[in-house]
Order: structure tokens, then C-alpha cells, then sequence
């Protein structure tokens, strides 16, 4: 319930702040005095757009607040949750603009974005009037409308579930289509590498052993002559042998004299002959193996020039082949995986599909039984507003899976006549505008226990009716008013004489400067106010008299 409305700035108002209450409110005033500045204030509280136009001439900023009472449970708490914005019973909206093209959105002091706004305030305030297009006038809205008054919340559920099911399988058959593509796209690349590798059949370290292979070949005859030579130091007469058996020989004989040095000598000796035994074995070993050494050298540079080669072409090092290969591999079964789980995934998708038409047909037969029941309620409310020859419908049309959504096959507009003859036509199409507002009223009268608690306004409901008609209208608006926080702009008497609570729009000029000003009436000003607008500026007693009549039938 929208408990307080405060206004600074907005064209002829300066500062203006309206406690309003429960039940139908009434706001009267004559034709020019700001009723339609408050609905424009009200708009920005609401996300509309900002027409800087709007600020008051000699200011340079203008702000309007909306002080609302959210009760526990309220749709809007979802909202808030969302966005992040902390509160307790009291909820505040304001919209400040600036003439330098600026403006700002707070909900309890909370920065929001317009559209964020828009999205908060739609749970609060609804404002109907002739070329409103949110709310009822927009089609968008017709399908929450008929499935609220349907209260068929587990079979909406369900049709959530199996249609969030069926898109999360459709996005993964898209991922999973591109990425069986790709994989296409590279399989013979693939397998041809795979082939190579296979018949390569690199080994770790091959690399280092060619090298060093290669590095023999390359130097075998030089190698092959420096063992000779050392073969010969060692062996040769007075070679490296003779000689340490020379040394030997000499000091053997002077062992006698029992002198450390001679005995670690004789050791030394000993160790020596030893070591040379070992180094003409080590020798003899190297060049047998020279000697049987058949590998080519143009075979190991041939080898090299592969692996390296292949290196090159998957931009790794020699080493690393072999885990390439284990990789192309497993690309190689990705391929018949991916393909494997497409094949599922189709399958599932299928399942997917015929559970949400199920699941989606139950709830578009269930919503066909209660729309002949909205239909039927709405159609046995319009003889009461003076509407004996209009009708409603509501039309269906099933939804193919492609334009789908999660809340069904179902796309349902409100179609409605005035008249026998005429074709049934979108609600918001119906050409009289005092027609159209006493329709959209019947469509609230019926609905408003799916209203959520929304305050609602009506934006000059009495164009075009008067008398008996205009009377029907107050009476079903105070019916409203009841139940929901209702706020009418009025030019008829007998709409007036139905609300709870009156308020009166006035301008005021002091000192050439004029501004808009709102009251609430009590008894005596309501009668004054009802017999200007029976008669006119000059308020007669025969006025007075039919106001109080008036008042006195509400």
C-alpha cells in the first residue's frame, strides 16, 4: 500500500507531501489545476521516462518519493531479494532527476537501475488509464492474469521443470554438436598423425642416443686411432706396463730394509699393475666393439631428421612425441565418445520434448477451463457497468516447441466487443476510451484476488459516462476499494460520492508565483466540492442538496 506520496519540484508543485489510506481514494479538482502532474510524478516512481520538462521553471533539480507498506509474503520481496535491497515493513522509492539530464533510481536507499525500478515497482502500483500500455493493456500480462486466477501453481511447476530440462539438453546437443564438428574437422589430421607416430615409434632419450651415435661415427677413425696409440703406450717395450714392472723389480730388491715408504711403495706398485691390467682390458673392450660396430651413419641422421621432424610439425620437443601420440590417441576416442553421447543426448532431448508437451498440454487445458470461468465472470459483471452488449474472450494459440517457453504452449490475449455486431478485437484496441476503462474495471472487479496487493489507479475511469453509468463505476470502484488500496481521477459526481477518502487538486498564486496544491476534504468541503462539479463554479443550493443526496448513497 502506497502510504505516502512526496513530490518537490515537479512543474507547479513545489513541495507537497499526501498521507494516503486505505480503501477508495477520490482526487478531484477543476480541469488544469495538476491531476496529471501527480499521475506524471507518480509515473517516475514507477520507471517511466523522464521528461525533464518536468522540473518546476527556476529549480534545478526535482525529486519524487513513494513510501509503501509491504506486508509479509508480497510478490516484491522476490524482487528485492534479487537486487540485493534490505527492508522491514517499509519500503521507499525515489527518483530524482536534474536538469542537466541527469537522474537517479533508490529503493531504500539502494542505487537500482531504471529497469530494475520498473521491475520493483510493477508489484506496487498499477496505473490504468485510456493509453496505458503496462498492466492489463499489455498482452504480456493476460497469460499471469488468467494462470493467478487459476491458481494452478504445481502444474506451472511442472511445465517449469520438464521445459528447464528440455534447454539444458538442447544447449549441451548444441555444445556437443560444435564440438563433434571440430573434431571432424580435424580426424584425418588426426589419424594420419596417429599413423606416423605409430610407425615412428619414437622412444624417450632415442634422441640423445643418436646424437651421441652420431657424434661416434662422425669421429670413429680418430677414436679408433687414439686407442691404438694407447694400446701401444701400454704394451710397446719400455711402454707403460714394462716400465711400472722395471719399477717393481728395483725396489722389490730393497724391501729387506724393512722401510715404510719402501713397503707403501711396493703397494703403490702393486695397486698400479693392477689399474694398468684393468685400463688394457677397458682398451681391448673399445676396440672390439669399434671393430663390430655396424652402425650407419646416413640410417642414425636419417632417424634424427624424422623425429625432429615430427617435432617440429606438433611444436614439441623429441621427447614429447610419445605423449602425442598418447594424446591422438584420445582425441580418437573423444571422436567416438562425442559421437556416442550425441547419439544419447538426441534421445534424451526427444524424452525431453514429449514430457514437456505433456506436462505443458495439462496446463493449457486446465487454463482453457478456467478462462471459460474468467470469461463467464467477466462477461456477468459488464451489464452492471452499462456495457448489456459487450463480451470478453479469452484466445489461445498453441505454441509451436521452437517458440515455446517455460511457461507453456501457450500464448493467451484477452479479446473483447462492445457491441453484437462488432469483431472481437485485443482489449486494447476497443476504440471508446469510456468503454475501455469501464471494461478494464469489470476485468479488476473480477480479478482482484489476484491483484497481490497492488495499489491501484484509474486515471479519469469516468470519460464519456455520466448518470446511471457513472454511478455503476463508482459503486464497482468502492467495491475494489474495499479489498485493495484504490486511487480514482474524477470529473463525475457520482464517482466521487463512492470513495472513502476525498482529495482535492487546487492551484494557488501568491506573489505571481502558482503552484499545485492537494487536501484531503472532510464532510462539509466533500459537499462543496461534489456541488461545484454538479454545477459549476456558481454552486447553488439545489447543488448542495444533490451532493448530499449523493454523498449520503455511497
Amino acid at each position: 500500500m502506497l502510504n505516502e506520496l512526496i513530490v518537490k519540484n515537479i512543474v507547479l508543485i513545489k513541495n507537497l507531501s499526501i498521507d494516503l489510506k486505505p480503501g477508495l481514494s477520490v482526487l478531484t479538482g477543476e480541469t488544469g489545476a495538476g491531476k496529471s502532474i501527480l499521475l506524471d510524478s507518480i509515473g517516475l516512481i514507477l520507471g517511466n521516462r523522464v521528461d525533464f520538462t518536468l522540473i518546476r521553471k527556476g529549480t534545478s533539480e526535482a525529486c519524487v518519493i513513494g513510501i509503501f507498506k509491504i506486508e509479509e509474503n508480497h510478490p516484491v520481496i522476490s524482487s528485492l531479494d534479487k537486487y540485493g535491497i534490505s527492508f522491514n515493513s517499509e519500503l521507499i522509492i525515489r527518483r530524482e532527476i536534474k536538469i542537466d539530464g541527469k537522474s537517479k533510481c533508490f529503493v531504500n536507499d539502494t542505487l537500482v537501475t531504471r529497469n530494475a525500478l520498473i521491475e520493483i515497482a510493477d508489484f506496487l502500483i498499477e496505473v490504468q488509464g485510456q493509453f496505458e500500455d503496462r498492466g492489463l493493456l499489455n498482452a504480456n500480462t493476460h497469460l499471469l492474469l488468467l494462470d493467478s486466477f487459476a491458481n494452478h501453481n504445481n502444474l506451472i511447476e511442472n511445465t517449469k521443470k520438464s521445459y528447464e530440462c528440455m534447454r539444458i539438453l538442447k544447449e549441451s546437443i548444441k555444445e556437443t554438436e560444435i564440438n563433434v564438428k571440430k573434431i571432424n574437422e580435424d580426424n584425418n589430421w588426426i589419424k594420419e598423425s596417429l599413423d606416423e607416430l605409430v610407425i615412428l615409434d619414437p622412444k624417450f632419450g632415442e634422441e640423445d642416443e643418436l646424437d651421441k651415435n652420431k657424434k661416434f661415427l662422425i669421429n670413429h677413425e680418430k677414436i679408433f686411432n687414439a686407442i691404438g696409440q694407447s694400446k701401444e703406450i701400454i704394451e710397446q717395450e719400455n711402454g707403460l706396463e714394462d716400465l711400472n714392472n722395471q719399477i717393481n723389480k728395483i725396489i722389490d730388491s730393497i724391501k729387506i730394509y724393512d722401510r715404510r715408504n719402501i713397503n707403501e711403495a711396493l703397494e703403490k706398485i702393486n695397486i698400479i699393475k693392477v689399474e694398468i691390467e684393468e685400463l688394457k682390458n677397458i682398451i681391448k673392450s673399445e676396440n672390439l666393439e669399434m671393430n663390430e660396430n655396424d652402425q650407419n651413419l646416413e640410417v642414425i641422421e636419417d632417424r634424427l631428421h624424422s623425429l625432429r621432424s615430427h617435432a617440429r610439425k606438433h611444436d614439441c620437443k623429441v621427447n614429447d612425441l610419445i605423449e602425442v601420440k598418447k594424446d591422438l590417441v584420445s582425441k580418437l576416442e573423444k571422436i567416438s565418445n562425442e559421437k556416442e553421447s550425441l547419439e544419447d543426448l538426441y534421445k534424451e532431448y526427444q524424452n525431453a520434448i514429449d514430457t514437456f508437451v505433456s506436462k505443458s498440454t495439462l496446463l493449457s487445458n486446465n487454463r482453457k477451463k478456467y478462462a471459460e470461468i474468467l470469461t463467464n465472470k467477466i462477461n456477468l459483471e459488464l451489464p452492471h457497468l452499462k456495457l448489456e452488449n459487450a463480451n470478453i474472450e479469452i484466445k489461445f494459440e498453441e505454441l509451436n516447441i521452437e517458440n515455446a517457453s517455460n511457461t507453456g504452449i501457450d500464448k493467451v490475449i484477452f479479446l473483447a466487443t462492445t457491441n453484437y455486431d462488432a469483431d472481437m478485437l485485443p482489449i486494447n484496441k476497443i476504440a471508446s476510451g469510456g468503454e475501455l476503462s469501464r471494461f478494464l474495471l469489470a476485468v479488476k472487479v473480477v480479478l482482484e484476488s489476484v491483484i497481490h496487493n497492488r495499489t491501484i489507479i484509474f486515471d479519469e475511469i469516468d470519460s464519456g459516462i455520466g448518470g446511471a453509468t457513472a454511478n455503476a463505476v463508482g459503486s464497482r470502484l468502492a467495491k475494489l476499494g474495499k479489498k485493495y488500496q484504490t486511487l480514482v481521477v474524477t470529473h463525475s459526481p457520482q464517482v466521487t460520492s463512492k470513495g472513502h477518502h476525498h482529495y482535492i487538486v487546487q492551484k494557488d498564486t501568491t506573489n505571481s508565483i502558482t503552484t499545485t496544491n492537494v487536501s484531503k476534504l472532510n464532510e462539509n468541503q466533500r459537499v462543496e466540492e461534489v456541488a461545484r462539479m454538479v454545477s459549476g463554479n456558481i454552486i447553488t443550493a439545489e447543488a448542495r442538496e444533490a451532493a448530499s443526496k449523493l454523498l449520503d448513497t455511497k
